[in-house]
């Protein structure tokens, strides 16, 4: 697994290189990729975050995340052996530290949940459609409270609210 980070020239990641690489791991393995993937993750400010949402969702508000999906692991006319080019996290902390405690969570843990979001984006996982919401909801969930057993923090205490229903759709 190959995870690229960049960030962007003032802004300030919430989790650091090897706890990105970590939970990029962990979502991966849980979801059964076994071949290698590349998946690519970039800190932005906010104007750049709204820039980028009014452009591919045609909604002109700075967003938490956005996921852009390059190739799928189980794509069959892939090389075998060759990296899969997941795709592209995109993840504005300030807008996320700044939406954080409405969902009852601190920034950090916010960011988790938001990398873990956009992770699974990239898996094909979506909330379009109510069952598909509960679907990567509970996934996620689940996701975060194992993450949280590895950094030897309580499960328990892992707040996921309705992430995937976004407000300003």
């Amino acid at each position: 697994m190959s995870v690229l980070i960049d960030c962007a020239e003032g802004v300030s990641p919430l989790l650091t290189e090897e706890e990105v690489r970590s939970i990029c791991a962990h979502v991966l393995a849980a979801e059964g990729v076994d071949r290698p993937v590349e998946v690519s993750l970039s800190w932005v400010d906010d104007e750049e975050m709204r820039s980028l949402n009014a452009e591919w969702r045609g909604i002109d508000k700075v967003t938490d995340v956005l996921s852009f999906e390059c190739d799928a692991p189980t794509t069959e006319d892939l090389p075998a052996g060759e990296p899969v080019e997941l795709g592209d996290i995109i993840l504005a902390p300030v807008q996320i530290a700044r939406q954080a405690p409405g969902f009852g969570n601190d920034p950090v843990d916010e960011c988790r949940l938001m990398l873990v979001h956009g992770l699974l984006h990239l898996l094909r996982y979506d909330h379009i459609e109510d069952e598909e919401a509960e679907v990567m909801e509970a996934r996620e969930d689940e996701l975060l409270r194992e993450l949280a057993v590895q950094r030897g923090a309580d499960p328990a205490a892992v707040a996921v609210g309705p992430t995937t229903r976004h407000e300003h759709d």
